[in-house]
């Protein structure tokens, strides 16, 4: 009989084939007897000083050997052993001689099966254990005589195991001997990323046994083919790409896999189709695949980016097509046409015009149907070798009409919905402006009408910290001032921040000094901000004072275009206020700034913590200034004014994660002054790809009214640029709306765009595909007049950039749209270099289109 104590003890030295020798003396009832103490052994790592690691490793993996035993020979059921030996407790493989042992427990007499337990734990084996359990599972398996279960952990546990191996042995040996090799193979293209773990030592075993007659051949080219087809991460489909070309399959092979092949062609790598295109391709050459399959193959290859593969395509294509003169293979040459890469379009262009006599008038009306859509040199290109029937000129894309802005909802029409948009209002890290300020309109009218009701129906929802809002809810349902000191990051906030925090401190003194206000007079009208003339004027014909901040922030959201009748309304008007509206209309309102770009170089950079960001570090900027307009509003400094002297603070400062939503509606009638405001808040946009940027404001800002300037022109040209790719739509719908408005200046963005490439603030592939998506969306004329003022300034570079090229051929498109014409030196002077670089093949062909434009020239905007 063996007591617990003595099983402890063995357990705890280790002495594993002691414990299963202690546990084969007694019979299965008091085996079952040490089951609950047994379960309840934690084995604890202990330091001992002066032993070498590898020898406390070793016991370790001894003690937790000698624990699995106990757990296997005591606990009663199958579910239970599992349990027990998948259990987070070990964390060391057992070795052979453990594993012996363990085998000798489980074969006792009133033990659960041993086929149950192995069973189950293959089943349930996950991959972060696959490592650690597979020895255990595997040799279970073996004792009952069972296969493994092809999941993905059994698999890498297998593989795993060989591979470990392979260093001690060869491994091409090792797995001739393993005795799950059969099973396994399969699998490893069966799951996705299994072939990650094949590297090259495992390629060139397979490739042997196969070549051996180990393991069947066709059944390891299947599998590669299966996986090719399928995909996989670029790593693993390496591998077995590696496999694939080891097996050498030939023409006959290929021939019996035409259909895997061309899938394989449509994949996303290039390594896949390039071994599809080759096999098929010698298959060909053999005879023994129909001409079908050639123009399948083109069809999908012929569009691809791949130059390699679009060349061999076209090789092949020829080689067809000189064979037989097939209309079949002259279609599928005719898609290449639609290759995005110019240069390769150009290449289909000159292989269809040497088929193009055998396919006669048939041939010649395909081909103008396909070169329909081209412009520039292409399109040239195609009316040489067409004469009379070349295409017909595309319809211009006509720009959307703009419209209106739309009315703001409707008011807010009881207490219970305005607490309702309170609580959802406090909730918002960024509450949407207008509804912020049909919030303001209820406050003000539900606290002259009822504030009783309104105040029990917010006390629940105003917590006791401080802020401009907070301290105006807290005023409606006390009547009590709350002193507001603003943080070292709240003085330092932008203008736009502080009109709206002053109009709600100077609403909170109205509330606490028992007066408030009956309306406002600066809620909008219209989402973009536009307050309502006519109704400015009748409030303020109603015998009441407003508040300086909303009078001022009113005054402001005039539109710019006033009929006669309410301006009349507004010289009768008696008030101050009045009379301030009145002299504000008669001095044609708030003069548009006068604005200049900047240009500041590296800055240390203080944030409100009083310590030096990394702005130091990063490149120049460009950032705008203007003097400040005269006025008699009342409003935040630094509102109406930028001086020069100051624009180096404003390009390096803090964003402070505000949003930028509100600020529009602060100037709706003055887009210079709102994208003076935003602009040093977007260069972010053009250097990170972090949360600022406040790139998406650029549509908002285009919406606005007034004249298009440098701040305008300079956010849309970090816009462009921005590294993120929604950002760069934002710029793009935002050039869209000004170029439909009238108002966009392409040549201005061109400026500050060719200004910011000066000082390497810009990547030009960005830039490049934005103005290429504008053209194609209608507004053509404005992106040459930028991509005019850009290209020369790329060329005069020493170094034009990794995306010249890429600009050139935007260049090239957009300048055929509108027929542009005129040589541009710079450009005349690259495509002079000669040679086969992209550059100067580009650059050849912008030339090329403005030297044959038109003499009427679509005029730029």
């Amino acid at each position: 009989m063996v007591s617990f104590g003595q099983l402890e003890r063995l357990i705890r030295a280790g002495e594993f084939d002691q414990v299963a020798t202690a546990l084969l003396s007694v019979d299965e009832p008091a085996r079952r007897a040490l089951a609950a103490p047994v379960k309840g052994i934690e084995l604890h790592w202990v330091e001992e000083a002066g032993t070498p690691w590898k020898q406390r490793i070793a016991w370790r993996a001894a003690r937790q050997a000698a624990l699995r035993i106990a757990g296997a020979g005591c606990l009663p059921r199958a579910a239970d052993i599992v349990s027990f030996l998948r259990s987070g407790r070990f964390d060391a493989a057992p070795s052979p001689a453990a594993l012996d042992a363990l085998v000798r427990v489980l074969r006792a007499p009133g033990r659960p099966s041993v086929a149950a337990i192995a069973q189950a734990l293959a089943d349930k084996l996950r991959t972060p254990q696959a490592d650690l359990q597979w020895g255990m599972i595997s040799r279970l398996l073996a004792e009952a005589e069972l296969s493994p279960p092809g999941t993905e952990a059994v698999v890498r546990g297998w593989m795993g195991q060989v591979g470990a191996e392979r260093y001690r042995k060869d491994l091409a040996g090792l797995l001739r001997a393993d005795p799950h090799t059969t099973e396994m193979l399969p699998h490893i293209f069966g799951i996705a990323r299994l072939g990650q773990e094949m590297d090259e030592e495992w390629t060139k075993a397979l490739a042997r046994l196969a070549a051996d007659g180990v393991i069947d051949r066709q059944s390891l080219l299947d599998g590669c083919v299966q996986r090719l087809v399928a995909g996989d991460r670029p790593g693993a489909i390496r591998r077995v790409v590696v496999l694939h070309r080891l097996l050498d399959p030939t023409a006959e092979e290929f021939a019996a896999r035409r259909a895997e092949c061309l899938a394989m062609l449509a994949g996303p790598e290039s390594t896949v189709a390039d071994l599809a295109l080759q096999g098929l391709r010698r298959a060909d050459d053999a005879g023994l695949v129909e001409i079908d399959t050639v123009a399948e193959a083109a069809f999908t290859v012929l569009l691809r980016k791949e130059k390699k593969l679009v060349r061999a395509q076209l090789d092949w294509l020829g080689a067809a097509l000189a064979r037989k003169a097939d209309p079949l293979l002259f279609e599928a040459l005719l898609t290449g046409l639609g290759n995005p890469a110019v240069d390769l379009a150009e290449q289909v262009l000159r292989a269809a015009a040497t088929h193009l006599p055998v396919f006669g008038a048939a041939g010649r009306e395909s081909l103008a149907a396909a070169v329909a859509v081209f412009q520039g040199d292409l399109r040239r290109q195609a009316e040489e070798l067409l004469g009379a029937g070349g295409p017909a000129d595309p319809a211009p894309v006509a720009l959307p009409p703009v419209a209106a802005a739309a009315p703001v909802p409707p008011p807010i029409r009881s207490v219970p919905e305005l607490a309702a948009e309170v609580r959802h209002l406090l909730r918002e890290v960024a509450p949407d402006p207008v509804r912020v300020e049909l919030v303001l309109d209820a406050l003000v009218r539900f606290t002259v009408s009822d504030r009783p009701t309104l105040a029990g129906a917010l006390a629940p929802l105003v917590p006791n910290s401080g802020s401009p809002l907070l301290n105006l809810l807290r005023a409606v349902v006390t009547g009590q001032w709350f002193t507001w000191s603003p943080s070292r990051e709240m003085k330092r906030a932008p203008a736009p921040m502080w009109m709206l925090f002053e109009r709600l401190i100077e609403l909170t003194r109205q509330v606490c000094a028992g007066s408030p206000p009956p309306a406002l007079l600066a809620t909008p009208a219209t989402v973009d901000g536009h307050v309502d003339p006519a109704r400015v004027v009748r409030l303020l014909g109603e015998g009441w004072e407003p508040g300086a901040w909303d009078l001022s922030q009113a005054l402001l959201r005039l539109p710019r275009e006033i009929g006669p009748e309410v301006r009349a309304a507004a010289d009768r008007l008696t008030s101050d206020a009045g009379r301030a509206l009145a002299g504000f209309l008669a001095g044609g309102g708030l003069p548009d700034p006068q604005v200049v770009t900047v240009a500041v170089g590296t800055l240390s950079c203080p944030h409100i913590d009083g310590h030096y960001c990394e702005c130091s570090r990063r490149p120049a900027r460009r950032t705008v200034a203007f003097p400040p307009i005269e006025h008699t509003l009342t409003v935040p400094a630094g509102l109406l004014g930028q001086p020069r002297k100051e624009a180096a603070a404003r390009a390096y400062t803090y964003n402070g994660g505000y949003s930028l939503d509100p600020w529009p509606l602060v100037f709706p009638s003055h887009r210079e002054l709102a994208a003076a405001h935003v602009q040093p808040r977007i260069i972010e946009s053009a250097e990170s790809r972090g949360a600022f940027g406040h790139v998406g404001i650029l549509p908002a800002l285009a919406a606005c009214d007034g004249p298009f300037g440098p701040a305008m022109a300079l956010c849309l040209a970090y816009g462009l640029t921005a590294a993120r790719p929604e950002s760069r739509v934002s710029a793009v719908d935002a050039f869209l709306d000004l170029a439909a408005r009238g108002v966009l200046d392409g040549t201005l963005v061109g400026r500050e765009l060719a200004a910011l490439h000066r000082a390497e603030l810009i990547v030009l592939k960005r830039v490049a595909d934005g103005l290429a998506e504008a053209a194609r969306a209608g507004a053509a004329p404005g992106a040459w007049a930028a991509l005019r003022e850009l290209v020369p300034a790329v060329l005069a570079a020493d170094t034009p950039g990794a995306g010249a090229p890429d600009l050139l051929l935007t260049a090239e498109s957009v300048a055929a749209a509108v027929h542009a014409g005129g040589e541009i030196p710079e450009v005349t002077a690259v495509a002079a270099r000669g040679g086969r670089t992209r550059l100067v093949t580009e650059a050849t062909r912008l030339a090329r289109t403005l030297a044959s434009a038109p003499k009427t020239v679509v005029p730029e905007i």
